[in-house]
């Protein structure tokens, strides 16, 4: 028979029992460390995720960056109106339409009857339709010889040349509509140098080398510097302006792009700074004493007697609180409706005649403001410790910063939104998008400058090409003493 083992003493089951505690402690510390990593894991995963989510439409990143399969449905924050689409009533459209005198009228008759087949020559015309085919010329360069002759006196016999008419200072010089057209394609087309010489030779049968290019930009750049002043003590004396910077390559290395404009006049600067170095180095700023419509950089907030915030921005915002479901997101809602419906009646009182909102319908648009800001600062709870979260930081700025968002229900003259900035910006980034990078900071300074002219003289509806040529006859536009 085998014998049955001793049951364990006391001291052995005590022992055992602080072995199982000490066990289950130990899991249980193992149990809230794996928890609280997995917390933490759940975070990032969520941050990373909104971070991929994030696009034009609900951030300030440009549509461009949306990439080919991340187009965002078209996703309005506006109500509907109940009008039609299509171009609006009185709206002329852009159709071709025929002209009264055209420049070649060729007339076409039937040789013979439709009907029998005999012969109709000679017959009298009863009538006849209209076809006009708008086509362009074959474009060949026009050469103009200047002959100096010289002079002998007749009294002392010394020879007087004649001197050469202004920019004609070589044996064969490219003329003012040439020089023009390099600009164009360089500052407004964003050709590069080479693709613009082999345009040049296609088009007009013209041979441009690459440096010719570059010494055209120079030129122009020289010829412009009073028109730069002239833009410069405009937007210092503006009541209200719009600024904005965008990053930008330069000799591969980061530099900023700055801009200050009206709906008239634009100033571009190149510099290697984004904050206030770069806005003292470029002189408007520090001279400026209007309202100031920028975005939610701090660096602007010194300029200017008074300021106002891009609306938009603050949208885009808002929309990525709203498609975060892991917060009450109402808040958000009731901020974006209120900003638009506040947009919406502001436009209807424009159209009214009326230079402001009553004073009733101002307060409840005002207050709404308030206690939906007030709400977003509620919905996200901060425990004192690590960073607050983007959509309390929006809360806490929409409502420490609401008079500069809040300034255009209230004065008419601030817009809604920095979409003049932006508009004049938008269009420089595809300088990037071709080329890359300006190779030096000079070339940069060149298209800049430039390009001001040409933004400009398109805000006054004048051709850009004309007024080149214009510049390179020795006869710049210039602003208008009214501006």
């Amino acid at each position: 028979m085998t014998s049955t083992p001793p049951p364990p003493s006391y001291e052995e089951l005590a022992a055992l029992v602080v072995e199982l505690r000490a066990l289950v402690a130990a899991q249980a510390a193992t149990i809230v460390r794996l928890e609280a990593k997995v917390a933490e894991q759940a975070e990032e995963i969520a941050v990373l995720k909104r971070r991929l989510a994030a696009d034009s439409h609900n951030s300030s990143r440009p549509p461009s960056s949306d990439g080919l399969a991340k187009k965002p449905a078209p996703k309005s924050l506006r109500k509907r109106t109940g009008r039609k689409p299509g171009r609006a009533k009185g709206d002329p459209g852009g159709r071709l339409e025929q002209v009264a005198e055209p420049d070649v009228i060729l007339d076409h008759r039937p040789g013979t009857c439709g009907g029998c087949g005999g012969s109709l020559g000679g017959v009298e015309s009863r009538g006849y339709r209209v076809r006009q085919v708008f086509d362009l010329p074959v474009v060949v360069p026009e050469v103009t010889e200047h002959r100096l002759h010289e002079v002998a006196c007749a009294g002392c016999g010394h020879r007087t040349g004649a001197p050469a008419p202004a920019g004609v200072f070589s044996a064969a010089v490219y003329g003012p509509g040439v020089r023009a057209a390099i600009a164009y394609l360089s500052a407004y087309q964003h050709l590069p140098a080479k693709r613009l010489a082999e345009a040049m030779e296609c088009l007009f049968g013209l041979p441009i080398s690459t440096a010719t290019v570059i010494n055209v930009l120079a030129g122009a750049h020289d010829l412009l510097e009073p028109f730069e002043e002239q833009v410069i003590e405009h937007l210092r004396a503006a009541p209200l302006a719009h600024a904005d910077e965008s990053g930008v390559r330069v000799a591969g290395r980061l530099h900023w792009l700055h801009v200050m404009c009206t709906h008239l006049v634009t100033f571009y600067g190149i510099h290697a700074k984004r904050g206030r170095k770069a806005m003292d180095d470029l002189g408007i700023l520090p001279a400026f004493h209007g309202t100031l419509v920028t975005d939610a950089l701090a660096s602007y907030t010194i300029y200017g007697d008074d300021h106002a915030l891009c609306g938009a921005h603050a949208l885009r915002e808002l929309v990525a609180v709203t498609e975060d479901d892991r917060h009450d997101t109402s808040w958000a809602q009731a901020m974006i409706d209120v900003l638009i419906e506040a947009k919406d009646a502001i436009a209807d009182a424009v159209r009214a005649g009326e230079s402001r909102l009553t004073p009733d319908v101002l307060d409840g648009f005002q207050d709404r403001y308030r206690q939906a800001a007030l709400c977003g600062i509620a919905a996200h709870p901060y425990a004192g410790s690590g960073p607050k979260s983007k959509a309390r930081a929006l809360a806490m700025r929409l409502r420490d910063k609401s008079a500069e968002y809040t300034r255009y229900m209230s004065d008419f003259t601030v817009p809604f939104d920095n979409n003049q900035a932006e508009r004049d910006l938008r269009m420089i980034k595809i300088q990037q998008k071709i080329s890359g990078s300006w190779r030096t900071p000079t070339g940069a300074r060149r298209f800049a400058r430039i390009r001001s002219y040409i933004s400009t003289v398109r805000k006054h509806g004048h051709n850009p090409l004309t007024a080149l040529r214009d510049l390179f006859a020795g006869r710049p536009w210039m602003l208008p003493a009214t501006t």
